[in-house]
């Protein structure tokens, strides 16, 4: 496909989303994974420029939107590798690296960190942690539709932070996310303890998936 530049390209981005957002209200899924398709696409092409942080968190938010899709539509194994793959693209824009003892160092002396404006940095800090979240509660998914070594399968770049057992995945990977949200709202950001109870929700259900 043709390049539109830069600016034609996220104007097909936003309108994709915009139609599948629509198809999402109306619980046409089939249709709106066609849209958000069509946004990653495209999205991908954008972020590939490097031009701005912004068009990365797009991205990120195509792939989150898409793993809610693919559970829609019944698709596990694409669910789970999109909600990877939004954590990759969010990971790079956390400032804090996942490292819940590093959020009062980012939001109180922003200066040692990459991005300048707590704000922001609060926002990308949180994305990341609910990406996680969603990874952890579709890998627990993943391993229950093809058992234990489901997450040894290297597919997308690997499983996330390399950790291959669904356990681990729980517990490092889900209380990590939990902690982030509890320093976000110790902290006074616009979080709150419905994120932090959102979060911990997503770790519990793992749980009972991998337990049952």
């Amino acid at each position: 496909m043709r390049w539109r530049s830069l600016n034609g390209e996220r104007r097909t981005v936003t309108a994709a989303i915009r139609l599948g957002d629509d198809a999402v209200a109306r619980g046409q899924w089939a249709l709106a994974l066609r849209h958000y398709g069509k946004a990653n696409h495209h999205a991908v092409r954008v972020a590939q420029a490097g031009e701005s942080d912004q068009d990365q968190t797009v991205l990120g938010s195509v792939y989150y939107n898409l793993a809610e899709l693919r559970v829609k539509t019944g698709e596990v194994s694409m669910a789970w590798l999109c909600a990877l793959q939004a954590c990759q693209v969010y990971g790079r824009l956390d400032p804090t690296n996942a490292r819940p003892t590093a959020v009062h160092s980012c939001l109180t002396d922003p200066s040692q960190f990459t991005f300048p404006s707590p704000p922001l940095a609060e926002e990308r800090i949180a994305l990341n942690a609910d990406a996680r979240s969603r990874y952890v509660l579709l890998s627990a998914g993943l391993v229950r539709e093809f058992g234990s070594q489901a997450l040894g399968v290297d597919v997308g770049g690997g499983a996330l932070d390399g950790i291959t057992d669904v356990r681990e995945v729980v517990e490092r990977i889900g209380e990590s996310a939990v902690r982030t949200y509890q320093e976000l709202v110790r902290h006074d950001t616009v979080y709150t303890e419905v994120d932090v109870t959102r979060t911990r929700e997503r770790v519990t259900k793992a749980r009972s998936i991998i337990d049952a």
